[in-house]
């Protein structure tokens, strides 16, 4: 039986918050909440574990959270394909976060690349993990993890003390339209204050409050006007680049009020001093929205800082011929015009349009590090123009420069989605901003030596010709980069492949 689109995509959401439910639970070392996720005769495929799930969830307790001191698993994008009605499959970059403390109270961070391969089956009326293989694409070791902190600044607990706990909690169940159309406009809130953050416009950030809005952001807490003078000093006016990467968020709504648990990266780079540094806080938003009319907007606001530490940057140099994110107002996703909210008798459709784009935003990522040009192409119309820094033209150029320039050079690449804030401007164009962190290793004699990597986002128009959205044009905006030493993967782990013998592929 074929589903219709909106119910296709009521599936889709509850397996994309199960995964958010799983890294929560992982995190809050809550074993019941892991165990939830799964089907009871899962198998998981973690690297250090190979077998049934039980096997797996006996592991976290006795081995990983006793460990480290805490961690962070997060998410980029997911991609979701319902290959029947009650089978999907699904691939989750990731990026995870395990900080070990030394006695003498140094912190280190074991930091894996890795993809999340799942197979859902729903049963009983509920979508849970029946088969997970954990691909590993890199990692690294970050040390001195840690910076001193003021007493104001809230650290999530890791049991059900968090404030997550507070939150509704779901099981599975294929989400109602109404909600999916709440959870779509709590996130574009989410990412609409990314920008207004990243692109130095208070009243951006403004526009995703409620004028009586509390905010508690560590080093501030009180109500908005207050927020977006202290915004302005202490991040706006102080860094060269500020990047605010959205991972994994699990949106609950409950009538006209949400609540949202967002993981995100936030990148601050002094790129202005003589050595440039980059201040990097893996944070968590604990947000209760409330609806007022049709908009939704933050309520209530406590941030949560998992782990920080800053590091060298580099020089802040990108290749000739690239564009950089403006921070004074001329950028250009400030001067899109979006069309006004559609009815809400269109609502639906706008919803379907919206997962549509999102799809091919991830079909690019997979392509380009699949290295699967055929699956590029899809993403693309066949007249499309591509601005990829030293490269400028049509789409066929654009795949050479790729298999020329970067699979020559590098070991794989990995390009993990962050926020993707889609703003239709007519019936059949829009315009998306997709924050991502790409990836780029290099090896020598088979071992993995180093990884270039850079934030940057896509500014994207999309045309719908006849039934299908595809990339019309593209330009990537470079905010930031920075060079890492990496470790060798463990042989007997699952790895990552640059060709259809990945773990992705049926």
């Amino acid at each position: 039986m074929e589903l219709e689109p909106l119910e296709r995509l009521s599936h889709i959401q509850a397996i994309r918050d199960q995964l958010a439910r799983y890294w929560r639970g992982v995190d809050r070392c809550d074993a019941e909440l892991v165990r939830s996720t799964y089907h009871a005769d899962a198998y998981d495929d973690h690297g250090y574990y190979k077998g049934p799930i039980d096997g797996f969830l006996e592991s976290l307790p006795a081995v990983v959270w006793p460990t480290f001191h805490r961690t962070q698993h997060f998410s980029g994008h997911t991609s979701v394909e319902l290959e029947t009605p009650d089978r999907a499959r699904a691939e989750s970059y990731a990026e995870a976060h395990h900080i070990l403390r030394a006695d003498d109270g140094t912190a280190k961070d074991l930091v894996y690349g890795l993809r999340y391969v799942d197979r859902f089956e729903l049963r009983d009326g509920l979508w849970k993990i029946a088969h997970r293989v954990c691909t590993w694409d890199w990692q690294r070791t970050d040390e001195g993890v840690g910076m001193p902190l003021e007493a104001s600044y809230f650290r999530g607990s890791r049991d059900r003390e968090d404030p997550a706990f507070e939150h509704p909690q779901r099981t599975g169940a294929p989400v109602s339209a109404d909600d999916l159309i709440a959870k779509r406009a709590c996130y574009d809130a989410l990412a609409r204050y990314a920008r207004g953050v990243d692109r130095c416009d208070p009243e951006v950030v403004r526009s995703t409050y409620h004028a009586d809005a509390y905010d508690d952001h560590g080093g501030y807490q009180g109500d908005v006007d207050g927020f977006l003078a202290w915004v302005k000093a202490t991040v706006m006016d102080t860094f060269s680049a500020t990047m605010h990467q959205l991972g994994n968020s699990l949106i609950e709504v409950d009538g006209d009020r949400a609540f949202a648990e967002t993981y995100a990266v936030a990148h601050h780079v002094l790129g202005q001093l003589a050595t440039p540094t980059d201040l990097i806080m893996g944070v968590r938003y604990l947000d209760r929205f409330e609806r007022s009319g049709n908009d939704w907007k933050v309520a209530h606001r406590v941030m949560s800082f998992e782990w920080e530490r800053s590091v060298e940057a580099g020089a802040q140099t990108f290749p000739p011929g690239s564009l950089s994110g403006a921070r004074d107002g001329s950028d250009g996703v400030l001067h899109w015009k979006p069309a006004p909210p559609p009815a809400a008798t269109q609502a639906a459709a706008r919803a379907c349009d919206r997962d549509a784009i999102y799809a091919q935003l991830v079909r690019y990522s997979r392509g380009v590090d699949r290295r699967d040009d055929a699956l590029l192409r899809e993403a693309y119309w066949p007249d499309a123009t591509d601005h990829h820094g030293v490269f400028e033209g049509d789409l066929e150029g654009f795949i050479r420069f790729v298999n020329d320039e970067v699979h020559l050079r590098f070991r794989c690449t990995m390009h993990r989605l962050g926020n993707a804030l889609i703003e239709f401007t007519s019936q059949d164009e829009a315009h998306c901003e997709s924050y991502a962190v790409a990836h780029h290793v290099r090896a020598e004699d088979g071992r993995d030596i180093d990884d270039l990597v850079m934030g940057i986002r896509y500014l994207d128009r999309f045309e719908r010709r006849g039934d299908a959205w595809r990339i019309a044009r593209r330009e990537v905006i470079y905010e930031w980069q920075r060079l890492d030493r990496l470790e060798p993967l463990d042989p007997e782990w699952t790895l990552g492949q640059t060709d259809r013998t990945d773990p992705v592929y049926p």
